[in-house]
Order: C-alpha cells, then structure tokens, then sequence
C-alpha cells in the first residue's frame, strides 16, 4: 500500500500506468494510482471517473468521461485563489518594499478601467 504522501511527491506522467494501457483488451486500472489526463487525484471524482474511462473504453461504449472543470485555465479562478492565499486581503494591504509598492501603483494606474480592473476588483484583490 503506497504512502499516504505518495498523492504529493513530484512524479512524472510515465510514473502511474494508464487507465487502459495500449494493447489491453480486459483489464485496466482504476483508481488513484492510475493515469488520466487533467484530473487531480485525492479526490472521488477520479475514482470515478477512471472506472468510467475504462469501462467505456474497453466495452466500446460511445460516451465520454465528464469533463474536468478547467479551473487551472480560467483567470478568475486564479485571481481568486490569490486572494484567498493571502487572506482574503487586497493586494493594496500586504507588506512590499518600496519599489514593489511603486510597481504595484503604476500597475493599477494602468489597468483602471479594463476588463483587468474589472477582473481584480471581482477576485477581491481590489476593492
């Protein structure tokens, strides 16, 4: 049984087999310790979601696995774990060095009245 720190150590996409490896006709893996792309393991969605990949791809089943929501790809999502990774504080109120809070003036001068001032201000990172 592996190491509850295994779900954490640095790995490579060859490190854990395919769900249903090139060549297998009746078997696959499923579970945690097994390969999907895009997914994040620790997590039930996996699980279940290799079980479906292989139950689909070896019975021939013309359906897909639902998709992984693509959080890591829409901006706003990123802004907001932003924020909440420097406690739910405005970038106006976390400690910089003089030339950080210059760069940070220019910045917002910049984008106020964007879509980005928009975007900052929705993610709390402005008010």
């Amino acid at each position: 049984m592996p190491y509850i720190n295994a779900f954490f150590q640095p790995r490579k996409n060859e490190d854990r087999p395919r769900v249903v490896p090139d060549g297998a006709v009746n078997f696959a893996f499923i579970g945690q310790f097994a390969e999907t792309p895009r997914d994040t393991i620790f997590t039930t969605e996996y699980s279940i979601r290799t079980g479906m990949e292989s139950v689909y791809t070896l019975l021939n089943v013309d359906r897909g696995v639902p998709e992984v929501w693509g959080s890591k790809y829409d901006i706003r999502e990123l802004l907001r774990a932003c924020y909440f990774g420097i406690d739910k504080k405005p970038i106006t109120e976390i400690k910089l060095n003089l030339k950080e809070k210059e760069m940070l003036r220019i910045l917002l001068k910049r984008v106020k009245g964007t879509d980005i001032e928009l975007l900052l201000k929705d993610s709390g990172l402005i008010e």
